[in-house]
Parts: C-alpha cells; sequence; structure tokens
C-alpha cells in the first residue's frame, strides 16, 4: 500500500458516515476536532508535497492537492477559522518548498516520500484525536 493511500485512509478515519446523504464535517458528526495545530501541520506538509508534485510532473498531478480538499471537506466548515488557517498552511508549505526547491532532481521522490511519511504520522494523530 502506497503513502498517499494511508494517508487518505487516515484521513477517512476522521470522518465516520453521515446519516443522511449529506456530507457532515468529522467534528459535527462526532462532537470532537483534531486538533488544529495538527491539522495545520498536515496542511503545511501536503503543500510541501504538492509542490514537488507539481515541479516534477506539471500543474496537471494535482494528488496531493486533492488531498487537502478532502480534509478541508472534513475538517473545516466553508468561511470558519479552521479552514482559512488549513488553507494558508497549505499554501505556505507550497510556497516554502516551491523556493527551496528550483528544479527536479532524481532525488525528488525519495524527498517526497519523506514528507509523505510525515504526513502519515501526523493524519494518524488527527484520526486517534476521534478515538480518544
Amino acid at each position: 500500500m502506497s503513502l498517499r493511500t494511508l494517508c487518505a485512509l487516515a484521513l477517512l478515519v476522521c470522518a465516520p458516515l453521515p446519516a443522511t446523504a449529506q456530507e457532515a464535517p468529522a467534528q459535527e458528526a462526532t462532537g470532537k476536532e483534531a486538533p488544529i495545530d495538527v491539522l495545520t501541520d498536515l496542511a503545511e506538509t501536503l503543500g510541501q508535497a504538492h509542490a514537488i508534485r507539481s515541479l516534477c510532473n506539471g500543474d496537471d498531478d494535482q494528488t496531493w492537492r486533492n488531498y487537502m480538499f478532502t480534509m478541508l471537506n472534513m475538517e473545516g466548515p466553508s468561511g470558519s477559522p479552521r479552514r482559512s488557517a488549513m488553507t494558508s498552511a497549505f499554501n505556505r508549505g507550497f510556497r516554502t518548498q516551491q523556493g527551496n526547491t528550483k528544479s527536479c532532481t532524481p532525488d525528488m521522490p525519495k524527498l517526497e516520500a519523506q514528507i509523505a511519511a510525515r504526513g502519515r504520522v501526523l493524519a494518524e494523530t488527527a484520526a486517534n484525536s476521534y478515538l480518544h
């Protein structure tokens, strides 16, 4: 199983299935919230991974950005301060990584895997906050 798949699964654990067809944010469904510092760290990590993917695979590769949208839909209701904080963190991670990485080198897959591993730990931490 790839690191990306593990990150997605950990994110999906955060939101139990809603009782209606309408998707409800995780905190509404459980009455709990993942710590915002964990979510912003995860968002920043996703931004870093997205910058590497964009550099090496082109702007059509939206893999990490799509994970970010999934997290926003589960953890940050539209217009909420949580959503704004996560969006800012993603953009900060993207800009920072973009500034540090000027070209795609053979080492980029390894760097992306390291970033993904950190993201997995953060996603599992967020998911665990709903279980305890």
